[in-house]
């Protein structure tokens, strides 16, 4: 299992490919659009344990801690979107990128 970082002009040439390496190797796909995140690959059975794992936690009593944590990751999100990781992305997918 591996992790990739593909633009979506490279998932248009080599869809069967890609889909056979999600669904046989395990592999996540991260799929970028002018070098900003625009969607993630995964194999279903991978998807649906993922969102077994979610509804069973949210079935779950939150403590203060695990809030804290969720609050904490929230104002990470913001910083994940900044330009210095779209910097990144764009290195990695060879696309310009656009706001």
């Amino acid at each position: 299992m591996s992790t990739k970082i593909m633009p979506v002009s490279d998932l248009r040439r080599q869809t069967s490919q890609v889909l056979k390496s999600v669904r046989e190797g395990g592999d996540v796909v991260y799929i970028t659009q002018h070098g900003r995140p625009a969607a993630v690959l995964v194999d279903y059975e991978q998807y649906e344990s993922m969102m077994a794992q979610l509804e069973d936690a949210a079935e779950k009593p939150v403590s203060n801690k695990e809030a804290q944590l969720m609050a904490a990751a929230q104002l990470l999100l913001a910083d994940y979107e900044s330009d210095s990781e779209l910097t990144a992305f764009t290195d990695l997918d060879g696309e310009e990128f656009h706001a």
